[in-house]
C-alpha cells in the first residue's frame, strides 16, 4: 500500500513537471502559480509516508458498525436479573444493569430523586466494594447511567468476571 502511494505521488509530480516544461510561459501566469501549487501536494505526501511512523486510521475500521458509528472499547459487565450487585446511594439501593470502567447503568425510574452528582458505593459479587463519585449522564425509561469521576480499575471487573463464572458453574 505505502508503495502504491509513493508511485501515485511520483506520477503526480511527474505530470505536473510535464505539462510545466512542455507548454512552459505559453500557459499563463495564473496557470503556472496553480502548478506551483499543485507540486505542493506530493511533497506534503511524501512527507507523511516517510515520518508518519504509525497507521493512518488505527484499526478503525475493525471497531464501524453497520451505522456508521464507532464502537468504544470497554470491558463491560451486564448483569442478569435477580444475580446483580447493588449500588447504594444515601438511603437508597439500586440494582446494577451493567457495569464498566468508566460508569454504570443501575435500574431506576426517571423521576428518581438522584442529583446531578453522586456519591455512593457499589457492593460487587466477588465481595469487593467500590466507592465512588459519579456524574448523572443520561435517564431512560427504567434506568439511569452514571458516570464515574474516577474509572475503576480493570482489576475490580476481572475479579467480578471470576466470581460469576464461578457461580454460575456451581
Amino acid at each position: 500500500m505505502r508503495i502504491a502511494a509513493i508511485a501515485a505521488n511520483i506520477a503526480q509530480l511527474v505530470i505536473i513537471l510535464a505539462i510545466f516544461f512542455i507548454r512552459g510561459l505559453d500557459l499563463g501566469a495564473q496557470v503556472i502559480f496553480l502548478l506551483f501549487l499543485l507540486m505542493s501536494v506530493p511533497f506534503i505526501n511524501f512527507l507523511a509516508l516517510f515520518f508518519w511512523n504509525r497507521p493512518m486510521l488505527e484499526s478503525a475500521s475493525n471497531e464501524i458498525e453497520e451505522n456508521g458509528l464507532i464502537k468504544r472499547e470497554a470491558m463491560r459487565i451486564r448483569y442478569r436479573e435477580g444475580h446483580c450487585p447493588v449500588l447504594k446511594t444515601g438511603n437508597t439501593a439500586f440494582a446494577v444493569l451493567d457495569l464498566s470502567e468508566g460508569g454504570v447503568r443501575i435500574s431506576a425510574s426517571s423521576a428518581t430523586p438522584l442529583k446531578k452528582k453522586v456519591h455512593g458505593e457499589i457492593q460487587l459479587i466477588s465481595g469487593d466494594l467500590i466507592r465512588f463519585k459519579a456524574t448523572v449522564t443520561r435517564r431512560e425509561e427504567g434506568e439511569v447511567v452514571l458516570q464515574f469521576a474516577d474509572p475503576i480499575g480493570t482489576a475490580f471487573l476481572m475479579g467480578e468476571k471470576k466470581a460469576m463464572a464461578a457461580d454460575n458453574a456451581g
